[in-house]
């Protein structure tokens, strides 16, 4: 096995980082671990700091260095983080660290992905796009759309995100006296399903190939068309409207998405309808979630039966099946410094 070489400082204020000072280092012997034997450290000629390998890992100065993979199924099955935390024998708030740090690696991983995929032509094919709706603490009061954007043919999940929802009409006098004593504290709750869905058509912008055309299918939201022109102008899209009313069985055109949104009401247990698990915060919603679209694209075959590929591996965006272990393996500190180090 080839010795570790460190891609760059691990410090985000090193000149070798921040400016165009060369990064260079010099080994300074080893240090014993509490797993390995023996780890390499290093001294940055730029910020005159000392780092190790280990300060490349996932784990790094992590109690539970296993704590992740062990958690990671779970956490896409449908078991509240309340719930892992009784099975794994460990604080709760111990899994809410973790998730937080699980998520952003989530999120940068894909990133990455798309990226190198941009990079080599693109992502062609049709997409779709449509909003998952939920809530975070309170049904009525608190609603919350979420835009997911797929490829069509491979079932690929391109993007995804979370935001607000205005309160339900028609409330009972309890709940608007509710809804009144939150607005003094918060504002008016307002709609973010623009913002949201204009997030997923940026990143499709991004990773179309050049010249080419988007090709949307999504269901007859109002707001749809017009973000889609302020995103790919008068002519960069080709947009296909179908009726959200039809049933949504194989010969609904918009079944890819509606199959996708179903999976992650089945296997995320923050947005199975009328449960104790759902989120109170957003924010924890979109880690979990990207750590789903992680294991969607990346990990779970695209079928049940015999070895078939993943949505990553149809489309072209990864080569091979990943597993636990070498997705969270390495940290990434940021989609453009990240050297090829599985």
């Amino acid at each position: 096995m080839p010795r570790f070489q460190p891609p760059h400082c691990p410090w985000d204020a090193c000149p070798s980082r921040t400016d165009s000072v060369p990064f260079r280092f010099q080994k300074r012997g080893f240090y014993s671990g509490r797993q390995q034997r023996r780890i390499q450290r290093f001294w940055c000629h730029g910020c005159r700091r000392s780092f190790s390998s280990q300060s490349f890992k996932f784990h790094y100065r992590l109690k539970y260095g296993r704590l992740h993979l062990d958690f990671w199924p779970l956490v896409v099955s449908k078991v509240t983080l309340r719930q892992s935390a009784r099975m794994l024998g460990v604080d709760r708030r111990t899994l809410a660290d973790r998730l937080l740090r699980m998520g952003e690696h989530a999120r940068r991983f894909h990133r990455l992905r798309l990226q190198e995929v941009a990079a080599r032509g693109g992502l062609p094919g049709v997409f779709q796009l449509d909003e998952l709706e939920t809530f975070e603490t309170d049904r009525r009061l608190q609603p919350v759309t979420v835009p997911v954007l797929i490829h069509r043919a491979k079932y690929f999940v391109v993007h995804l995100t979370a935001g607000t929802l205005p309160c339900r009409g028609s409330l009972p006098p309890r709940l608007r006296k509710k809804k009144e004593e939150r607005e003094k504290l918060f504002g008016k709750r307002r709609s973010q399903s623009r913002q949201g869905v204009e997030a997923c058509l940026q990143t499709l912008k991004e990773v179309l190939p050049p010249r080419q055309p988007a090709i949307l299918q999504s269901d007859r939201k109002k707001i749809y068309p017009s973000v889609l022109k302020s995103v790919f102008g008068a002519a960069g899209f080709q947009h296909l409207q179908e009726c959200s009313k039809r049933k949504r069985d194989r010969g609904n055109p918009l079944f890819p998405i509606n199959h996708t949104l179903a999976q992650m009401r089945d296997n995320l247990s923050r947005l199975v309808r009328r449960n104790w698990g759902h989120s109170k915060k957003r924010s924890w919603l979109r880690l979990h979630m990207w750590l789903w679209l992680l294991w969607r694209n990346y990990v779970r075959p695209i079928t049940a039966e015999g070895e078939p590929p993943t949505p990553g591996m149809l489309l072209g965006v990864t080569s091979r099946r990943w597993n636990a272990r070498e997705l969270f393996r390495w940290r990434i500190f940021s989609p453009s410094d990240l050297p090829d180090l599985q």
